[in-house]
């Protein structure tokens, strides 16, 4: 589900309206982790949600990813995107993990597994944002946040803040940012001569170690 959750809210920075992920089962059980909706089935009023077996498309795209290395999109727009292998000497001023975009257990999970036993780069800022306080109890539950603070990390509440230039991590003039959130246009996280990234959290934790973009496998091995 989490990964749908990301496809769906990226869909819109690739020229969509929207973007529906038909339900399954999949669906269902994640359903049921929620309080409100346990023990409910929805499946049955969801029914209107499934395409009719003889739905005519416009187009339909097949894409194979099975080869594809991690793509970072390069400032400033989402859709400049290059191989990660591409930007290894892009060094960095600060890296944001987390946002409505990549915040959920399974990111901050990834990132605690590349993070853990190690240190952020120093002079590196690295912010943690899950996406929300449910997330964020149970990255806690999970000794998560410990991980991630003992590497050097700092928690922030869920919030739109560095996202949209707001607060709590805004670039300056001519700083570089690396982020798992949706959008890099020109001065979106802050200043407008500064320049922002966009990745994986993957990505965005080993970074966090080299101070640079950097694969995640420099790291895993």
């Amino acid at each position: 589900m989490d990964d749908r959750f990301t496809m769906c809210n990226m869909a819109v920075e690739a020229g969509a309206k929207t973007a529906i992920i038909e339900v399954d089962e999949v669906t269902e059980e994640y359903l049921q982790t929620i309080p409100q909706l346990k023990n409910r089935s929805l499946l049955a009023k969801l029914k209107n949600l499934f395409s009719d077996e003889d739905a005519n498309y416009e187009r339909v795209v097949e894409i194979d990813v099975t080869n594809l290395s991690p793509q970072v999109a390069c400032p400033s727009l989402p859709s400049n995107v290059k191989p990660v292998e591409e930007l290894k000497k892009v060094r960095l001023n600060q890296i944001v993990i987390g946002s409505c975009t990549n915040g959920r257990i399974s990111d901050l999970r990834v990132a605690s597994k590349i993070l853990k036993g190690k240190k952020v780069k120093k002079d590196v800022r690295v912010l943690i944002i899950p996406a929300t306080r449910r997330i964020y109890a149970q990255a806690e539950r999970e000794g998560l946040l410990k991980i991630l603070v003992e590497a050097g990390c700092v928690i922030i509440p869920p919030t739109c803040g560095p996202c949209l230039g707001g607060h709590m991590g805004v670039l300056g003039e001519g700083e570089v940012g690396l982020a798992t959130t949706n959008r890099n246009f020109q001065g979106r996280m802050g200043h407008p001569e500064s320049s922002l990234y966009l990745s994986s959290p993957a990505v965005a934790a080993a970074s966090a170690i080299k101070g640079r973009i950097t694969h995640p496998q420099e790291i895993l091995g």
